[in-house]
């Protein structure tokens, strides 16, 4: 079953910031995420239930809360690897 992705508005800004080549991966691995939520490249967070990351062009991350009950993967933050705060997610 496929899963509605939603980019949260920071998460828009920061994609449209990106390199272009960047930019276009980040669009390609957000849209895979709507037939697999859990890739195997996938890390869940510590202390964050349902919060996963995901490596993105080795400098940047995305990370993403995934929502069983409804369905929904939602884009919190797409960040360089030294600026992406998790406690705040």
């Amino acid at each position: 079953m496929s899963y509605h992705v939603e980019i949260a508005r920071p998460a828009q800004i920061e994609i449209k910031a990106l390199p272009g080549h960047v930019r276009r991966q980040a669009r390609q691995l957000i849209t895979s995420l709507r037939e697999t939520p859990r890739p195997s490249r996938a890390k869940q967070l510590r202390d964050k239930p349902n919060i996963y990351r995901l490596w993105l062009a080795s400098r940047w991350r995305i990370a993403y809360l995934v929502d069983e009950d409804l369905k929904l993967v939602r884009v919190l933050r797409v960040r360089r690897k030294e600026t992406i705060d998790y406690e705040t997610l």
